[in-house]
């Protein structure tokens, strides 16, 4: 088979898809983020200001270990809460981040 496409010329390694920092995913395979204000518990009562969350749906499922049977994940950003005073400020670091995002 012939290539036609350009990329990877010139050496022996295949083309490079970016990862993001500290995992090994591809940036496209990162999940959007979702960004959201904490809804009010039933039992606050006053004028408390409730944080913006960002954090991150679950992109995997949970699997059982065959030795331990215990749960587990390898999904890096299942824990990733981060809460911010201000919607403008979630949205922000989100953008800075080159993540994709939905505000709700």
């Amino acid at each position: 088979m012939i290539r036609t496409d350009k990329t990877g010329l010139g050496h022996n390694l295949p083309p490079r898809h970016p990862k993001q920092p500290g995992t090994n995913l591809t940036v496209s395979e990162i999940p959007a983020a979702r960004i959201y204000r904490e809804p009010k518990s039933v039992m606050q009562g006053g004028s408390r200001k409730r944080p913006w969350v960002l954090e991150f749906p679950a992109s995997r499922p949970l699997s059982a270990d065959p030795l331990t049977g215990w749960t587990r994940n390898d999904d890096p950003f299942r824990h990733v809460r981060l809460n911010f005073p201000n919607r403008e400020s979630a949205v922000a670091f989100a953008e800075r981040q080159d993540w994709d995002y939905q505000v709700r």
